[in-house]
């Protein structure tokens, strides 16, 4: 979302209460309170053999299991670190669920198993709960109810280019290049009590679903697929003489596909100092980047795709 920025989980400061967990410290700990209280088994704990010995490193590792687990039951009721049912409940404190990705069918052979929404989209979703609360007036409430509509919209993007006209850009990972197909349009368009072809209303039912609330009344609102900007990286890469020429090129190739992903949202461009870094891996002695000459720059309601990652090996000269 190119307008609406989320707190980044991933810098907000572990908890206190998380400890780093150190068996020596531990085992330590035990021997000084023992020695308090008796100090005739010094040379019985200098031993690490002796069987009081064993019987505190017993406790210190039983201890250490349980710290352990009190990380971990604390990891699992943070929003940033909470992962599967942990998460699931999460949500549930904010009434956001996970959304269905593919439904179940017993009647397919094999059985066609139920898929759910992932946790890291999951997760967002949860983090914008509070925009879920009213209506679609707000653009990060059209945002939330657009990303809530299917498991397949990945961003969404909204805009009012004159009051009460309300233009909803809807970015798909179904494909590739994230255009939202005909289908999904449709069912984003039910979801704002709008028809298929966003030409009409929904015939008001007394239904609870959300699409009978989700838009405001006054609203005329515009559901369209984003906008591709279509590009290709190419680049002749020279790289350091020694084993490993293959890992060194696959390496890169991860790389610039990690970056490309990580781009491939609404409103932001694809810059050639991000390619650069992406291609200057270990092994790497020099590139020449042939595509693109220039940043890839986007409207807020397009997204850059990279259709194709070219590299081509050359000896040094």
């Amino acid at each position: 979302m190119s307008a609406y920025n989320l707190l980044d989980l991933s810098r907000v400061p572990v908890p206190d209460i998380i400890e780093a967990l150190d068996f020596e410290s531990i085992y330590q700990q035990l021997k000084d309170q023992l020695l308090a209280i008796n100090p005739d088994y010094r040379e019985v704990l200098a031993l690490e053999s002796e069987p009081m010995a064993v019987l505190l490193q017993s406790f210190a590792y039983r201890e250490l299991l349980l710290r352990a687990q009190i990380n971990d039951a604390t990891r699992a009721n943070m929003l940033a670190s909470a992962t599967g049912a942990d998460l699931d409940n999460i949500g549930a404190r904010y009434n956001v669920g996970r959304l269905v990705v593919q439904e179940a069918d017993d009647s397919t052979i094999p059985v066609t198993p139920q898929i759910l929404e992932d946790d890291t989209s999951y997760r967002r979703r949860i983090q914008m709960a509070f925009n879920g609360l009213n209506t679609a007036g707000s653009e990060n409430s059209y945002i939330f109810h657009a990303l809530s509509a299917d498991s397949r919209v990945t961003d969404a993007d909204v805009v009012s280019p004159q009051p009460s006209d309300i233009v909803l850009t809807i970015l798909s990972k179904e494909n590739g290049d994230g255009s939202a197909s005909d289908e999904l349009l449709a069912k984003v368009r039910n979801y704002f009590g709008l028809s298929d072809d966003g030409s009409a209303l929904l015939a008001q039912t007394g239904s609870d679903e959300p699409e009978h609330g989700v838009r405001p009344l006054g609203d005329r609102l515009t559901i369209k697929s984003a906008g591709v900007q279509s590009y290709q990286i190419r680049a002749e890469i020279s790289l350091l003489a020694g084993p490993g020429k293959e890992n060194t090129l696959a390496l890169v190739h991860s790389a610039l596909q990690a970056y490309t992903r990580e781009n491939q949202t609404l409103g932001k461009k694809v810059t050639l100092l991000g390619i650069y870094t992406a291609l200057n891996q270990a092994g790497v002695d020099s590139v020449n980047l042939l595509q693109p000459t220039q940043d890839i720059q986007v409207a807020s309601d397009q997204v850059a795709y990279c259709s194709d990652i070219i590299l081509t090996e050359v000896n040094n000269v």
